[in-house]
């Protein structure tokens, strides 16, 4: 299982992309001491495996190790005193968005960052289910790693080859499904809106949002 997180780029007056939007990925995985010796491995050689569980407290541990600083690393300063808002699905293995420690740590250094919900039931507004995702399934279809340290890397690979202005567009689509579900009052049954996304594009004319979306995939 995978922990990532994305949030819309940035780009200057003359079109240079200043922020690709791409906050990370990780692994829930950990290295541990073989127990016993076998034909591929000594007894004591650190190997690379999946973590046992995935609950609250693991999710709440990823969250404040791994993504929190990798936002205040990577996040443009021209944003940097606006709030942050980092949506998460409804999954129960979820911290909840009043989660003390992770407010705790959000605000360190006097950032507003807040945890919010997905609307439930509405898989159009999963961002990385409408892009990123289905280019890892596309590049696994064409070569399935062998060891765990290779689907890490090529996971890892994926992420740094993902092309910013497709990331853009598919932004775009989200905030059009958004502005649908609330036109619907609420209901998931609207046309996914079809946009000239290139052409507004190469116009400038997209919209700035300021969220970050975390999902998990297997």
């Amino acid at each position: 299982m995978f922990l990532s997180a994305m949030a819309r780029p940035r780009y200057d007056a003359q079109g240079n992309c200043v922020f690709d939007g791409k906050i990370g990925v990780w692994a829930y995985t950990e290295w541990v001491q073989a127990k016993k010796k076998s034909q591929n491995r000594l007894r004591g050689t650190w190997e690379l495996k999946p973590c046992h569980t995935v609950d609250r407290e693991k999710s709440r541990e990823y969250l404040v190790k791994y993504v929190l600083p990798a936002i205040k690393e990577k996040w443009p300063q021209s944003d940097r005193w606006n709030t942050i808002y980092v949506q998460q699905d409804n999954a129960r293995t979820h911290i909840k968005p009043d989660d003390a420690l992770f407010l705790q740590e959000a605000a360190r250094g006097g950032w507003d960052i807040r945890m919010i919900y997905q609307p439930p039931n509405s898989p159009d507004t999963n961002i990385l289910d409408l892009g990123w995702f289905a280019s890892i399934q596309a590049m696994f279809h064409k070569k399935m790693p062998k060891t765990l340290v290779e689907i890490v890397q090529k996971v890892n690979q994926s992420l740094v080859e993902y092309p910013h202005q497709k990331l853009n567009r598919i932004w775009l689509s989200h905030q059009a499904c958004m502005r649908e579900i609330i036109k619907h009052k609420g209901s998931i049954h609207y046309a996914v809106p079809h946009l000239k996304k290139k052409a507004l594009e190469r116009q400038g004319l997209l919209p700035v949002r300021l969220t970050i979306d975390l999902e998990y995939v297997e």
